[in-house]
């Protein structure tokens, strides 16, 4: 062996020994802890997989705990039968102290549940076996994270350090949802016999009451509710301007009750709405009628999702004569549009003019004695009732 190997051989063998003492070292410095069973106190087989679940949950957390050693299932079992101990009894004090020596643990913990409602409430027993001190703290809540926390009282109890086994992800319903009492849908409707679907299934009619809800019993989750009144009836997707049935996706809690509106409508009447982007009139009473001045502003996003915007201005000067004069300015998207009309006693004139995505119509009448009248509606040019007969 030439002086170079040997000299590193030297060093792997210097290294190794310091390592294998350190490793012992940390080893024997650490809390054993063994995790017995818990027991379900409410008497009810349906939540007897809580007592294979909370102990399972227990061990991932408390296994990844530094300075705490959990001792082997299998390997407990096989040496407490063989002293005739049975692990769901050892909260006895005598019988729990006895197993934790046999197994060469520090402490023992399990505990006890029950269901009260749609929480469980958790009990935890540690008890150190070398003082027969018993220590017992409670969690409740319905999600898992009051396992999560258990294992966290219990590491901050055998090792002195805070660690955290809760996450954003961990907030888990801890019952199973078809052991819990039902939820309940509160649905109001303005539709008359509108067909109620829930969860793709068809459950009845509505009752064309919109003060009145149709009450639905369901279990805890998610689902989906819709109506169907025919092609004629549904809800607009704005801005794009689609046309669907409505669905709504929900979630029931248990013992809860939640509350939903029908927004379906028929098409021609929401079209209607958004086809308007200004209306307005003014009646002039002569001879002694001042002259009218008003500014609007007005803005929407268009079917390809732009913003539109812009401002109209009415100016209009009636005489006494029974004549009127009118000024218009319409500013769309910064492009300024300028009109002026007149209209002459006996008479009415009509104005009508596109401007990008606006239609304006303008309307002055003075054929009627004693007074003159005016009136204006801008529309948008890519939305008119019976659209959704042309989409569908």
């Amino acid at each position: 062996m030439t002086m170079k190997n040997f000299i590193s051989l030297f060093i792997i063998l210097f290294l190794l020994a310091l390592l294998i003492p350190a490793t012992a070292f940390c080893e024997e410095n650490a809390v054993h802890l063994a995790l017995i069973s818990f027991e379900n106190m409410d008497q009810k087989n349906e939540h007897d997989y809580l007592a294979g679940l909370i102990p399972a949950i227990l061990r991932e957390d408390l296994s990844k705990a530094e300075g705490l050693v959990l001792l082997d299932r299998n390997s407990m079992n096989s040496l407490l039968e063989e002293q005739k101990l049975q692990i769901s009894g050892l909260f006895e004090e005598s019988e729990a102290v006895e197993a934790g020596k046999l197994l060469g643990s520090d402490y023992l913990a399990g505990g006890s549940f029950v269901v009260i409602g749609t929480e469980v409430l958790l009990d935890v027993t540690l008890i150190d076996v070398r003082t027969s001190e018993i220590l017992s703290f409670s969690s409740r809540g319905d999600t898992e994270d009051i396992i999560h926390t258990a294992a966290e009282k219990i590491t901050r109890k055998l090792t002195g350090e805070m660690t955290l086994f809760r996450t954003a992800d961990s907030a888990i319903p801890i019952l199973k949802q078809e052991l819990l009492p039902p939820g309940t849908l509160k649905l109001f409707s303005p539709l008359i016999r509108a067909r109620i679907y829930i969860d793709d299934e068809f459950y009845g009619y509505t009752i064309g009451n919109s003060t009145i809800p149709i009450e639905i019993e369901l279990q805890p989750g998610l689902h989906t509710v819709k109506t169907d009144l025919g092609s004629e009836f549904g809800v607009i997707i704005e801005p794009e301007i689609k046309f669907e049935r409505w669905l709504k996706e929900f979630t029931v809690k248990s013992g809860k009750s939640i509350v939903l509106e029908d927004p379906t409508r028929h098409f021609n009447d929401r079209l209607h709405r958004l086809h308007h982007v200004l209306r307005d009139s003014h009646t002039f009473y002569l001879p002694d009628s001042e002259d009218y001045h008003k500014e609007w502003t007005f803005s929407f996003v268009d079917r390809m999702g732009e913003n539109v915007g812009g401002s109209f201005t009415m100016h209009i000067f009636p005489d006494n004569n029974g004549s009127a004069t009118a000024e218009v300015l319409l500013v769309y998207n910064h492009e300024r549009k300028a009109y002026t009309l007149e209209c002459l006693k006996d008479k009415k004139v009509e104005f009508d003019e596109t401007v990008g995505l606006l239609d304006l119509d303008i309307e002055l009448n003075a054929r009627y004695p004693g007074r003159v009248s005016a009136s204006w509606d801008i529309g948008r040019n890519d939305i008119y009732q019976g659209l959704h007969r042309e989409e569908q």
